[in-house]
């Protein structure tokens, strides 16, 4: 296959038949011989999945977490247990304290677990890569670290706070996108998006200088969106021409009746757990 990336939804709100469903999200991404975890679920559901489908988790080279909440974050322990060879890469904040806090709703904390990041903490150094600003993790492939907010339609925030006291507001910063440099254009796989896909969308275009779009995959965080944002999302797909777009996890129901119709269901398409993408070539260094 070359170069060709291909990618498995091995986590995801909803799954094929015969595999867990959880509220989380991971993605194994392949380019020639490089194997990309990106993300790990809520815990329950990338191990069997991993199993059903013959992907060996052992064969993990990059680890990449797009945040900190546990349902990204949660089959960490699992994957360094197979390979202790992997290179994880966060951005900075990860493993903060963090809280939902939904007005009619108990406090619940849902951050990374003390398992995880003990886990974390006992790989090598040399193996845990915080990241302040965007690299990249081999020719063509891009992670964002920290993404800037300028677009004012997308409100990233949310009922999340660093406390349970509800002094101080989560932003998320932690959250973070990786991209591939494809013959046809960036493709972009995301987490949850807390940092909106026009801010996302946006800063990969200036990182990397490339302004053509092919494609999108990931949670786009639009499940509460009001109705000036999906317009404004939308239309900024729309303007983008993206020849696919496929939502995950977080996107919402609602948000894909809309997007599907924005954008034409040749374009937005079905997704779930046990699906596998082949997302094109990388383009020539």
């Amino acid at each position: 296959m070359g170069r060709d990336i291909e990618l498995s939804l091995l986590v995801d709100n909803q799954a094929l038949e015969g595999l867990v469903v959880e509220h989380g999200f991971s993605a194994w991404i392949t380019v020639g011989a490089t194997n990309i975890l990106y993300d790990t679920g809520a815990g329950s559901a990338l191990l069997p999945n991993a199993a059903s489908l013959g992907i060996d988790l052992s064969r993990t080279g990059l680890l990449v977490l797009s945040h900190g909440h546990y349902d990204h974050t949660g089959g960490i322990t699992d994957v360094l247990a197979s390979s202790r060879s992997v290179e994880l890469y966060a951005a900075r904040g990860v493993s903060v304290a963090r809280y939902s806090c939904h007005p009619d709703l108990p406090v619940r904390s849902i951050g990374m677990s003390a398992g995880n990041q003990h886990a974390i903490l006992s790989l090598p150094t040399a193996q845990v890569h915080e990241l302040h600003a965007p690299m990249y993790l081999a020719d063509g492939i891009g992670l964002t670290g920290p993404i800037p907010r300028y677009c004012d339609f997308e409100d990233t925030g949310g009922p999340f706070f660093l406390d349970a006291q509800k002094t101080t507001a989560d932003l998320i910063e932690d959250d973070q996108a990786l991209w591939f440099e494809t013959r046809g254009g960036l493709v972009i796989v995301l987490g949850c998006c807390h940092s909106g896909i026009v801010n996302t969308v946006d800063y990969i275009r200036q990182v990397s200088g490339i302004a053509k779009v092919r494609g999108i995959v990931g949670g786009l965080h639009l499940l509460n969106a009001s109705s000036p944002r999906m317009e404004g999302t939308v239309h900024a797909l729309r303007a983008l021409k993206v020849d696919f777009l496929i939502p995950c996890h977080c996107t919402g129901e609602d948000a894909v009746a809309q997007l599907r119709q924005g954008l034409g269901a040749d374009v937005v398409r079905p997704a779930c757990a046990g699906m596998t993408f082949c997302l094109g070539g990388m383009r020539d260094s």
